[in-house]
């Protein structure tokens, strides 16, 4: 078979021609506005001496809208004021409870507790918003190899694996559950998946730069759909807002995507708020309907959203 020849397409284009067509099978459940019309850079932050950010991988906000950023390179957790000063700090390298070895991702709970992915113990432990441990949530009895979090709708833990393929779903009391997808090329299957989010109706959206896409899944495990761009999506990172829109950290393209609830690619960021190029690694949303999003360069970068008219399904 001959290899298909990827076309450079401008982004104004990419977002023309995708959001012609939806990539998703348009579902009732699903329709309606609002949907993001426009993303924004408005301004960024590096964080120095301290806080600098060297091997950075995942990004929540907490309930005071402050950056909660795993540090995967010095094996720690910040919670970062808004002028990119350390207000907490937690974890160290080590494998006691209240040390962490290359935390990869970082979600933070509806109590305002801190679960963060501990690969390198391969375990989930919790902490409060001061940074001290509480729990340790999945254990490393119950993970192979851990690469990205999420929490559902009703407190459960869910635990991207990249032993099995599959997305690892565990109780609020740490029980297991049926899991989700599987290893293979196939509908519902997952190659090489990097992220997993969970939206406001249980659905389950998982990137795979594998396969190219980012497959969802239903609150109970059925495949729904893949957003896959024509010329591929290598998301490294993935978020819903309140609405049911799809944030995307594109690796490969240097952008985030945002996809509407029927699956259409309405907007695109490439760029921040001078116009120099971004490098997302991850992406989230706080309160105020804003996104942050977790810079290559260590920095982070904070992105105005507007909503309007969904587009017509086709």
């Amino acid at each position: 078979m001959r290899p298909r020849r990827r076309v450079r397409r401008s982004p104004v284009a990419l977002v023309a021609a995708i959001a012609a067509s939806s990539l998703l099978a348009p579902r009732d459940a699903w329709a309606g506005p609002p949907c993001v019309t426009v993303l924004r850079c408005t301004a960024s932050i590096a964080p120095a001496g301290p806080a600098r950010l060297a091997g950075a991988s995942g990004l929540a906000v907490d309930h005071r809208g402050r950056a909660v950023v795993a540090d995967a390179g010095g094996h720690r957790v910040l919670i970062l004021a808004a002028d990119g000063t350390i207000a907490h700090e937690l974890g160290g390298y080590g494998w006691a409870d209240s040390n962490l070895d290359t935390p990869l991702d970082v979600v933070v709970t509806a109590g305002f507790f801190i679960d963060v992915l501990d690969r390198g113990n391969r375990r989930v432990a919790r902490f409060d918003a001061e940074g001290d441990y509480v729990e340790t949530v999945v254990g490393d009895d119950a993970l192979e190899d851990p690469v990205a979090l999420a929490l559902g709708r009703s407190g459960e833990v869910l635990v991207l694996d990249g032993e099995s393929r599959s997305v690892l779903v565990f109780s609020q009391f740490g029980e297991p559950m049926p899991a989700v997808g599987r290893f293979g090329p196939d509908d519902g299957g997952l190659v090489r998946p990097s992220a997993v989010a969970v939206g406001p109706r249980g659905e389950i959206a998982v990137g795979d730069p594998g396969r190219g896409s980012v497959e969802v899944f239903d609150e109970f495990g059925a495949h729904v759909g893949s957003l896959a761009p024509a010329d591929s999506l290598a998301a490294v990172a993935v978020a819903y807002d309140r609405h049911g829109n799809l944030f995307a950290a594109d690796a490969a393209r240097g952008a985030v995507l945002a996809f509407s609830p029927s699956g259409a690619l309405t907007a695109l960021l490439d760029a921040d708020h001078v116009g120099a190029p971004i490098r997302p690694v991850d992406v989230a949303l706080d309160r105020e309907g804003r996104a942050l999003v977790l810079d290559g360069a260590g920095r982070l970068l904070t992105v105005a959203v507007d909503y309007g008219d969904c587009p017509a399904p086709r």
